[in-house]
């Protein structure tokens, strides 16, 4: 009984009568409508990947913007801290500036002293103990002074 089932398909397929026009039209219908299928799933693929891609790509924005934003504010920040520790550098050396200004002015007053006759004279008395030919030296002891108050 199986084969007759078999035969029996088997005659039906190979003897069937087709219209040409007919199974053309039967097929490009279903071509088409595979065609709209599987564009169909491909738009829905793309719509899914679109929403988790869209997702994602504006999280990245997001992550790359705040950075951006983050780098500049550190950028900011030290150059602010940059410019104070600069000013106070400079009120440092001003302030150091005008002690050498002064310092040299001394300097040069002392020099200028230095060179006159009446400082030799008086540094030769100091710290060598010298007199002129006709003057009298009297030494007194450092505690002297101390004794006689």
């Amino acid at each position: 009984m199986a084969k007759k089932g078999n035969r029996l398909r088997e005659f039906e397929k190979t003897h069937r009568v087709l219209e040409i026009s007919s199974a053309q039209e039967s097929r490009k219908q279903k071509k088409k409508e595979k065609a709209e299928k599987a564009a169909a799933e491909i738009a829905s693929a793309d719509a899914q990947a679109d929403q988790s891609t869209a997702g994602r790509h504006i999280n990245w924005v997001r992550l790359v913007g705040v950075a951006v934003i983050i780098v500049f504010a550190v950028m900011v920040s030290l150059s602010v801290k940059n410019i104070f520790d600069l000013k106070e550098e400079e009120a440092a050396l001003q302030e150091r500036n005008s002690e050498l200004i002064h310092l040299k002015e001394d300097l040069l007053m002392t020099l200028d002293n230095v060179n006159s006759d009446e400082f030799i004279e008086e540094q030769a008395r100091k710290e060598l103990k010298l007199a002129k030919g006709n003057e009298l030296i009297f030494y007194f002891p450092d505690d002297w002074e101390a004794k006689h108050e």
